[in-house]
């Protein structure tokens, strides 16, 4: 069974129509809408991917496409398309959607299981998300922490690790850890070397 990639993908225009007006991104969204309840000619409900490429006579063995269309949002000069895709993210799949409408894209991707975080939205236009820690179960937690550590910072370790979170920067990661002795750290390597005793991993998002 696959681990499912939750991916968001924004499709945009490079040189967006004056005027408020953008028919192509609108045609877009009412293109792909579609594709996030298809139905076949044997009148089976199907998102699945390859029905795009199929419809734009694309061959589905060219690339992987196991994945599923889940929905669309309409924006003034955009379209977030939240794609599920199985392990990883399929960057070929959302190109050849783009390339399509001529249109621009960059995608953010989560699999924990594989620990893959992506953003390749450098400077931060639609996906500014960096950092991320992944929610704990509390009661492992405090089973994997050393007591005495527990005894200091346990109240606080639970509440940060109640629920997953997402930073948009290093000071806002460092700033969640504050009172635990690492506002000096630099990095996320170095972060991450002195969470390890209270069992906490955040990880950083690459770019591609």
């Amino acid at each position: 069974m696959a681990n499912w990639c939750h991916n968001q993908v924004a499709f945009y225009q490079d040189s967006p129509q004056e005027n408020g007006g953008n028919a192509l991104i609108e045609a877009f969204y009412a293109d792909i809408q579609k594709y996030t309840s298809y139905v076949d000619t044997d009148g089976r409900k199907s998102d699945w991917l390859g029905n795009w490429l199929v419809a734009n006579k694309i061959d589905v063995k060219s690339m992987r496409c196991r994945g599923s269309f889940i929905d669309c949002e309409l924006y003034d000069d955009h379209v977030i398309a939240t794609i599920e895709t199985a392990w990883n993210p399929l960057p070929e799949v959302f190109g050849a959607i783009a390339a399509k409408y001529d249109l621009s894209y960059v995608y953010t991707s989560e699999e924990c299981g594989r620990e893959i975080y992506v953003n390749t939205d450098e400077f931060g236009r639609f996906f500014s998300t960096r950092y991320m820690l992944n929610a704990y179960d509390i009661e492992d937690l405090e089973l994997d922490v050393d007591a005495e550590i527990m005894r200091r910072f346990g109240e606080r370790l639970k509440e940060i690790v109640s629920d997953s979170k997402y930073f948009d920067s290093f000071d806002e990661v460092l700033y969640e850890f504050k009172g635990f002795g690492v506002d000096d750290v630099s990095d996320v390597e170095e972060l991450n070397q002195r969470l390890e005793p209270l069992n906490i991993k955040v990880y950083e998002y690459s770019s591609e």
